[in-house]
C-alpha cells in the first residue's frame, strides 16, 4: 500500500511538472503558422532565413530554468547539456548562428519583439505585446 502511495505521489508530481511549450515569433516577418517539419527545421539550425527572406533568429530559455528543460527535452529529445554540446558543434561546423538564451520569458519576449524573424519558445498560452503565437500543425501548444 505505502508503495502504491509512493508510486502515485511521483507520477503525479511528474505530469505537473510538465508544461505546455508555445512558440511565439516576430509579427511582422514570422508566419502565423508552421509545419511540424519546418519547426524542427528552424529549431535545429537547418533554415536559415523565412520564405520572405528575413534571417531566422532563435530564442531560448536558459537550460536552468523550467521551461529551458522542457524544451531541450520535448523539442530536442536531448539533455539540456547534449543541446548546448548540439549547438556548439553546430555553429562550429556550419557556421549557424545559436539561440540567443534568456533567463525570463520577459526578455525572451522582449527580444522577439525587437527582432524581424525572431521566434521562441514559452510556457505562456498568450504572447506579449509584440508578438504573435505561431501554430504548430494548427496547435497552439505542445
Amino acid at each position: 500500500m505505502k508503495l502504491s502511495l509512493l508510486l502515485l505521489s511521483m507520477l503525479t508530481g511528474m505530469f505537473l511538472q510538465a508544461q505546455n511549450l508555445s512558440v511565439i515569433g516576430n509579427p511582422n516577418s514570422v508566419p502565423n503558422g508552421i509545419t511540424q517539419a519546418r519547426f524542427n527545421s528552424v529549431f535545429k539550425g537547418e533554415s536559415k532565413n523565412w520564405d520572405n527572406g528575413t534571417k531566422i533568429k532563435l530564442a531560448l530559455m536558459r537550460s536552468t530554468t523550467e521551461t529551458g528543460k522542457q524544451t531541450c527535452s520535448k523539442v530536442y529529445l536531448m539533455s539540456c547539456d547534449d543541446v548546448t554540446k548540439f549547438w556548439l558543434r553546430k555553429a562550429m561546423e556550419s557556421n549557424t548562428v545559436a539561440p540567443a538564451f534568456f533567463n525570463t520569458i520577459g526578455e525572451l519576449q522582449a527580444f522577439v519583439s525587437a527582432n524581424p524573424g525572431a521566434i521562441g519558445i514559452i510556457d505562456l498560452s498568450a504572447p506579449a505585446a509584440g508578438t504573435r503565437l505561431i501554430t504548430i500543425d494548427g496547435k497552439r501548444a505542445f
